[in-house]
């Protein structure tokens, strides 16, 4: 494993992850068949029909569609996302068209504000029956970008995410995604989706190979049973075996907790017993995050705690207290310190409008998504949705706030970093370099 120090990071720096948590596959039909079209090749191959007869209604405006969970312990990135994005797009000029955008939100009381499938594919809904909507940000969660996806697919609706990092969106990975993916997110073969975050595969590995360098051999591995949290916690049990390292928990591989649970005990000593000296925790913040940190701690005061980005947020922290200092940290992306041109320009530019707070995570890549969209936009110079589709599809070498951006033909960044933290007595952890996966 590679662990960089404290020290300048290009944000456009593009680090080459090896394949080494598990073997990433290319999507069926990345140049051929399912799930690739002219879109995903950049403008080579027939138009699919559903991308027919797409061209919008206005000759003035041009619909942009956010969803995001706009309540719960997310809100802190995705209001910010938001944000950004409105920043970035609305208002703005293309061609004789006004960009308009429209924020949705899929969160719900009743889900204790977090996302709720079926409001997340209402919304996606809501945007494929507006004529005028171009593209659709969005999703926060991954878990949400699997019914979102293929609704927006049947009505050639290009969709961009600043935060799903589930590898099976987009690519197959074994040991990790599921039989069947991502081809079952792309019903009408050819691909509409997008993003600029790194996947958990790489995520994942990168933290377990930490984990492993700092002496720790023997892992429990748990995850919220999301579909994020079980995709990074199968990928860091993967690679922590394949370097070496021990998983104890059931079948060696992350094991579900129960995020609605109102106590932990029980687990909390079954890691306990089980010797491991390092637990992962695979979950966002919403599931019951809070809870348990104070039982694992409680139980077991010095074991190690790794967590990704799923719980990198001040909301985690304010719930969990005390038992949060320790805990490892990681986030698919270059963190705001590390941002150079134009993004530490942004992130200067935030911070003063903010009392000198820095930007949550995901903010920069809420304007970096706006970016995108923007830039296809304009090189679509047209309100018609498979235009668009395959300027978003064909982006490279974008200046944005997180560096030089190029998509692959699965629709994911080509390079990026995974950026790793100690989280101490107060907001925020502090940032320690930079990790890969260096190990096979």
């Amino acid at each position: 494993m590679k662990y960089s120090k404290l020290g300048a990071l290009a944000a456009g720096a593009l680090l080459v992850f090896s394949a080494c948590s598990s073997t990433a596959t290319t999507a069926p039909g990345s140049s051929t068949g399912a799930g690739s079209s002219a879109a995903a090749s950049g403008g080579t191959g027939a138009e699919p029909s559903v991308c027919q007869n797409k061209k919008g209604s206005s000759s003035s405006t041009i619909d942009v569609y956010s969803s995001e969970p706009l309540e719960g312990t997310s809100l802190a990135q995705t209001s910010t996302i938001v944000a950004e994005v409105k920043a970035v797009l609305d208002g703005q000029k293309v061609g004789n068209f006004t960009i308009k955008v429209i924020s949705l939100d899929d969160a719900s009381a009743a889900n204790k504000g977090d996302w709720d499938g079926t409001v997340e594919q209402s919304n996606a809904t809501t945007a494929i029956n507006d004529p005028d909507a171009m593209a659709y940000i969005g999703t926060y969660n991954s878990g949400a970008a699997k019914l979102s996806i293929p609704i927006l697919n049947g009505a050639c609706l290009a969709m961009f995410s600043p935060a799903n990092s589930y590898p099976g969106l987009t690519k197959a990975v074994d040991g990790v995604t599921t039989p069947g993916e991502p081809a079952s997110y792309y019903p009408n073969s050819y691909r509409n989706y997008a993003r600029d975050i790194n996947t958990d595969d790489v995520q994942g590995g990168a933290s377990s190979e930490w984990a492993y360098s700092l002496g720790f051999k023997t892992a429990y591995v748990i995850d919220d049973g999301q579909t994020y949290g079980q995709g990074i916690g199968r990928a860091w049990a993967q690679h922590f075996g394949k370097i070496g390292g021990k998983v104890v928990s059931a079948n060696a591989t992350t094991e579900d907790y129960d995020p609605s649970a109102t106590d932990y005990q029980a687990l909390a000593q079954k890691i306990k017993s089980s010797g491991a000296d390092v637990v992962f925790v695979g979950a966002i913040t919403g599931q019951g995050t809070a809870k348990l940190w104070k039982d694992i701690r409680s139980v077991n005061p010095t074991i190690a705690i790794f967590a990704p980005d799923g719980v990198n947020e001040k909301s985690w922290f304010d719930g969990a207290g005390s038992a949060a200092v320790g805990t490892y940290l990681t986030f698919g992306g270059v963190d705001v310190s590390q941002l150079t041109g134009s993004g530490k320009t942004w992130a200067a530019a935030y911070e003063a409008a903010n009392s000198g707070t820095q930007p949550p995570f995901y903010a920069a890549y809420g304007h970096a998504a706006g970016q995108v969209i923007l830039n296809a936009l304009t090189k679509a110079g047209t309100n018609d949705r498979y235009a668009v589709l395959q300027a978003m599809m064909a982006t490279a070498s974008l200046d944005t706030v997180i560096g030089s951006f190029t998509l692959d033909p699965n629709g994911d960044p080509k390079g990026g970093v995974i950026s790793s933290y100690t989280m101490g007595a107060t907001w925020p952890p502090t940032y320690k370099g930079v990790i890969t996966q260096a190990q096979p």
